[in-house]
């Protein structure tokens, strides 16, 4: 239960209003919660597979620079 309001179903998500200071939860069964917070970010999102960027030029280049191996590998 959600801030004694509202039940979540499994595997979904809940986004809060940037207006509060506390929520309660209150797990009716064994589970795991991922909590995380941030500031809003008040910019343009583009986003396409695991790229997060401004604008569909950045991910284009971004794809590029990928496909190119500027992204470093892995050992």
């Amino acid at each position: 239960m959600l801030n004694g309001i509202e039940t979540l179903p499994t595997d979904n998500l809940a986004l809060f209003e940037v207006d509060g200071e506390h929520i309660t939860v209150d797990a009716i069964e064994d589970n795991v919660l991922l909590v995380m917070s941030g500031e809003p970010l008040n910019e343009p999102i583009a986003q396409y597979g695991p790229f997060l960027m401004n604008t569909q030029q950045e991910i284009v280049q971004a794809m590029r620079d990928f496909q190119m191996g500027k992204f470093g590998q892995l050992d």
